[in-house]
């Protein structure tokens, strides 16, 4: 099979499409023809090595995907049987097979998106996890989301909205700002500019209750200036390239908190809620209330293209490996 493999962190020719060994299913495992598989900001980091936790060359990437199920191994509990559509969250699935356990697997409706499937998991995952378990929204509460046009910074505004929450989104250009409108976002904001005093305007007296941050750099203290007594800042990532420095003085004047959100670590630590979790998200994509946006859709042997687009800020929307 083919597989993309990092062979070293050091060149721009470090990526390199492989031919290796179709994985066979071990115990409790069954094999996934891959359909679909995303690419995140995150994918791109341990890709790069620029990432907490950093792999050793060769591996293969990805984390997040969509395929059918082509082999089952022994001891699989009954349910999934050879053809069935399945997503989930992994590890090697920027690949045309991957061999993952079938408790980790959610099964996929037979007219649904297999692109959109294969980006629910991690991003609107993430979005749901930090908004509801870390940063504890609620129905009428007032959300910023900064990077709104990443990935996960629209799954937040998806999910912020289908939680009842009035949503504030931060965009650099106005195509991204239109598709945030298109997306539900109540107001958007120019995020090329001073856009503190907008937010400030935009949320009134009781300012912000809810910052979802996966950008970093300045933007951090900016957001946090806007938000209300009792606010929330949920420390996503650091997509903009610095780990800002906040005046601590800050959260005694607006009694808030700032609450980091790492929904790798949270499934590595409980991975029965993570599941519970996602298996709630596709239930929202299932019902509409939430929709990725995937705009390109690319083979694996376009790889470099692909990787080019998904890390260009002007693309808007998801960019998905897809079978060959």
């Amino acid at each position: 099979m083919k597989a993309l493999r990092v062979h070293h962190y050091d060149s721009s020719d470090a990526i390199r499409l492989d031919e290796v060994a179709i994985p066979e299913p071990g115990d409790g495992e069954v094999r996934i023809r891959i359909e679909a598989s995303g690419i995140s900001f995150v994918d791109m980091l341990i890709a790069r090595g620029g990432y907490q936790v950093r792999l050793t060359p060769p591996f293969v990437p990805g984390s997040e995907f969509s395929g059918i199920v082509d082999a089952i191994g022994p001891s699989v509990a009954p349910g999934l049987k050879v053809g069935d559509r399945v997503c989930g969250t992994g590890s090697a699935v920027w690949a045309q097979y991957v061999c993952l356990p079938a408790s980790h697997l959610h099964p996929i409706p037979g007219n649904a998106s297999m692109p959109e499937a294969a980006v629910l998991t991690v991003s609107f995952g993430t979005a749901l996890y930090g908004l509801r378990e870390r940063g504890e929204l609620v129905t009428e509460e007032t959300l910023l989301v900064l990077g709104a046009a990443g990935g996960v910074g629209y799954a937040a505004v998806q999910v912020g909205k289908a939680l009842g929450a009035r949503v504030i989104a931060v965009a650099s250009t106005a195509q991204k700002r239109f598709a945030l409108l298109a997306a539900g976002a109540d107001e958007v904001v120019d995020g090329a500019g001073d856009w503190k005093d907008a937010v400030k305007s935009l949320s009134g007296r009781s300012g912000v209750d809810v910052v979802f941050d996966p950008v970093g750099n300045d933007a951090t203290d900016a957001a946090f200036r806007t938000l209300g007594w009792g606010g929330r800042h949920l420390m996503v990532g650091f997509a903009g390239g610095d780990v800002p420095l906040l005046k601590s003085n800050l959260a005694i004047v607006k009694g808030a908190s700032l609450v980091g959100v790492d929904y790798r670590q949270f499934g590595e630590r409980d991975p029965g809620r993570r599941f519970d979790l996602e298996r709630e998200v596709l239930e929202m994509w299932s019902d509409g209330k939430v929709k990725p946006l995937v705009t390109h859709t690319i083979p694996l042997h376009r790889f470099d293209a692909a990787l080019e687009h998904a890390q260009s800020r002007s693309t808007v929307g998801r960019v998905v490996f897809t079978a060959e």
